[in-house]
């Protein structure tokens, strides 16, 4: 599995520009193009179960329509139409905003039904009570819309794991291709579920990288005679503490993407001379920032890529867990 690889996956390189909820945007909107393209671009038969299985009638010679960001009124009307909400949970909250215009985020429509689509994703991003009406405004004058449904992302992607069985079964070697992509898509960034430490694995660009970190994760917390390491509970990345100690090892997903070791105490600068060991070892010089040598003159980066083999850096792990 590899961020870089996955066709749905929203690349945006190494840049560190652009605010949190801009990020979150950017997912969320390729969430929905990925979950449209998916249906769209497999077997009709996909559709049509997913359809079944929101409880909806559906009529098995219909073709069907895709949209996305729904900006135009509906023209058609059909026997059922609803407004689903796919979110990280079935909470909907009143933000009491109350908009002229809301546009969904997708649409499904045939001759038997139309689907209008919210989505949501992250545990704080709640679907709206007024966005899932509004859109009911896009829906053709005088159309009868049923309830909304309510539907989290774990159970479109248990439902689109059991369509893949399905379809391996019939042969259909693009549904079920597009289906892994999509369950590689919501892995890489933790749709439907929390973020686990194979999601900080996934960062790192090269799979050389990714079974590194592997390693480095596996040798800490089972491998050593370490006997006292607590989860470090680091926000960006895989951090590893000794009990009532700060950080030895970082496991890090921001900026070069690399594993920090935090050796011994700030006036020591260990980790100056230690890059220096390092660097030699590993025969490239690693880009420190200009302020990393007076802020952070006790940590030592390593990017992981440059690594031939684990032993090369296992005794300064030792080292940073040691001192720290």
């Amino acid at each position: 599995m590899s961020i870089y690889k996955n066709i749905f996956h929203y690349y945006r390189g190494q840049t560190r520009k652009g605010s949190e909820e801009t990020k979150q945007l950017q997912i969320e909107n390729n969430a929905t193009k990925a979950f449209v393209n998916v249906l769209q671009h497999s077997s009709s038969l996909l559709t049509r179960n997913f359809i079944q299985w929101l409880g909806l009638k559906e009529n098995s010679i219909d073709s069907y329509e895709y949209m996305y960001q729904v900006s135009n009124e509906l023209h058609r009307m059909t026997p059922q139409a609803v407004v689903i909400g796919i979110a990280e949970t079935e909470k909907i909250i009143n933000n009491l905003q109350d908009k002229k215009y809301y546009i969904p985020d997708g649409a499904i429509l045939s001759n038997s039904v139309s689907i209008l689509i919210e989505t949501k994703i992250g545990l704080n991003s709640y679907l709206e009570i007024n966005q899932l009406e509004g859109h009911k405004n896009r829906f053709a004058v005088n159309q009868k819309v049923e309830e909304n449904l309510i539907i989290t992302w774990d159970k479109v992607r248990n439902f689109f794991l059991e369509q893949h069985q399905y379809f391996k079964n019939a042969n259909e070697v693009l549904t079920c291709f597009l289906l892994e992509q999509f369950e590689e898509f919501c892995v890489i960034n933790c749709i439907g579920s929390p973020k686990t430490n194979e999601y900080f694995f996934l960062q790192f660009e090269k799979e050389k990288a990714q079974e590194l970190a592997r390693k480095i994760h596996e040798y800490i917390w089972t491998e050593t005679e370490y006997t006292d390491i607590q989860d470090a509970e680091t926000r960006d990345g895989i951090g590893y503490k000794r009990v009532r100690k700060p950080k030895f090892a970082t496991l890090s997903t921001q900026r070069q993407r690399h594993l920090i070791l935090h050796i011994g105490k700030k006036e020591q600068k260990l980790g100056l001379s230690i890059q220096k060991e390092i660097d030699n070892v590993l025969g490239r010089k690693f880009d420190r920032q200009g302020y990393d040598d007076e802020r952070y003159p006790h940590e030592t980066y390593i990017r992981l890529e440059w690594v031939d083999n684990f032993e090369q850096i296992r005794p300064y792990i030792d080292l940073a867990y040691k001192l720290r």
